[in-house]
């Protein structure tokens, strides 16, 4: 039965692409609405790597996926970010056989935190390496609340033998290591000039799961972030596999060698979690360092375009922290410059917009004009407006394309953040125009 829904599926694909369409995660809705357990036909020969977490898991997919390539490893990857169930369930389909044997040396996913349980527990996916890179609240209505998925997670994996590499500097990771019978292998960054004894943001996560009391903090680096211990047990006394101890310029030292690249703290946890990675697997250290040095990103997330001569950056935001990130990193911006924020309310975006409430947006004083677009532009300029921002910098054009053509009208520096829905439309518009101004 399973083969005949993988010919059927297969067929459909070869169709769509004879008439010059992109399957997307279509083969992935329609196997499973075929057969829910369709997850169970595939054989792997290879090593299943999987990378989840709240935020960083595209960026981080992507890396691994150059770096294996370069390496000269056959490495089947979801590069494009489809990481719920159709989605990893278009990618098997598109990499197997009639009979779903898919021959590779990595099989390398993103999967979204919710769906680890579900596609996981087939004997057939098991699971060589677990990537865990942050754990903060997003898309409540969809998820709900942080402390519910991390129980359903730690269940999973007591259960569950495998490497697991985990963001030491988060107590929402880390707890997923107490009852893992496989190896833990953390990372984390050391204490840094920009590293705080309080963080203004709003935590998750900082009571200790052992004894139910408040953690101490070190210092934090950004959020609930940080370097922490437990007053009474061991929860937080570890030992970094891979750490970084300080950035200069644009360099950033971890263990005994440095790393050219985007110094923000979200691009150097990735790089962490990924040298780790290279260490399990005996990586060439210098094909890893060089992609990492040159990576440029495609996807949309911290994308950067010329247009006009002035730099545009599009970032994804899709929850408090990830805001709060961005605006931090555009501070130490010292250009003039311009900000477009798109809101959204779709299903992949999540209904409830309250989040918007929690971003700390006494960061924003240094951008000349904001410009909100959207479906819930409105509610996101108000937002803004009570921030205490001057609100004849504020601009409400709901059109994201009307949107991006005032943005660019102007010259400086422009920032773009945009939630899941309108993010790929943004990227490829902004592609597009970028093509016509050179």
């Amino acid at each position: 039965m399973n083969n005949l829904i993988l010919i059927f599926i297969k067929f459909i694909i070869y169709t769509m692409k004879l008439f010059g369409k992109k399957a997307g995660t279509l083969p992935g809705k329609l196997a499973l609405k075929l057969n829910n357990n369709i997850y169970s036909y595939f054989k792997i020969n290879g090593k299943i790597i999987v990378v989840t977490g709240t935020n960083g898991k595209t960026t981080t997919t992507n890396m691994i996926y150059q770096i294996l390539k370069k390496d000269n490893k056959k490495v089947i990857a979801n590069i494009g970010g489809n990481n719920i169930g159709w989605g990893i369930v278009s990618t098997l389909i598109n990499n197997c056989n009639y009979k779903g044997v898919i021959n590779c040396d990595y099989l390398v996913l993103e999967t979204d935190e919710h769906w680890i349980p579900k596609i996981y527990k087939y004997d057939n996916l098991k699971i060589d390496t677990l990537i865990v890179l942050n754990f903060f609240r997003d898309q409540l209505d969809r998820a709900g609340e942080l402390e519910t998925l991390i129980l359903k997670l730690d269940n999973f994996i007591k259960d569950y033998p495998c490497n697991l590499i985990l963001n030491g500097n988060d107590p929402n990771v880390l707890r997923l290591g107490i009852n893992n019978k496989g190896r833990n292998y953390y990372y984390g960054i050391n204490k840094l000039k920009t590293s705080k004894e309080k963080s203004n943001d709003k935590m998750e996560g900082i009571i200790c799961p052992n004894c139910k009391i408040p953690l101490k903090y070190e210092y934090y680096q950004y959020a609930h972030i940080g370097k922490f211990e437990c007053p009474k047990c061991d929860f937080g006394k570890i030992k970094y596999d891979v750490f970084a101890n300080k950035i200069v310029d644009d360099k950033i030292y971890i263990n005994d060698m440095y790393i050219v690249n985007n110094p923000s703290l979200y691009n150097i946890y990735n790089i962490l979690s990924i040298i780790t990675l290279s260490k399990i697997y005996n990586i060439d250290t210098v094909i890893m360092k060089d992609i990492i040095k040159n990576y440029k990103s495609t996807n949309g997330r911290g994308q950067k375009f010329i247009i006009n001569n002035n730099s545009v950056i599009l970032q994804l935001g899709k929850n408090p922290t990830g805001f709060n990130v961005v605006f931090k990193d555009a501070k130490d911006d010292k250009e003039k410059k311009e900000l477009l924020i798109v809101i959204n309310d779709k299903i992949n975006d999540g209904f409830d917009i309250s989040w918007i409430w929690d971003i700390d947006f006494t960061n924003i004083d240094s951008f000349k004009r904001i410009i909100c677009s959207g479906s819930r532009a409105s509610d996101l300029a108000i937002r803004i407006k009570c921030s205490n921002y001057d609100i004849n910098n504020i601009v409400v054009i709901n059109d994201e394309y009307k949107a991006i053509n005032e943005l660019i009208n102007t010259n400086n520096t422009k920032y773009i953040i945009s939630n899941y829905s309108s993010l790929t439309k943004i990227k490829e518009y902004l592609e597009n125009i970028e093509k016509r101004k050179q």
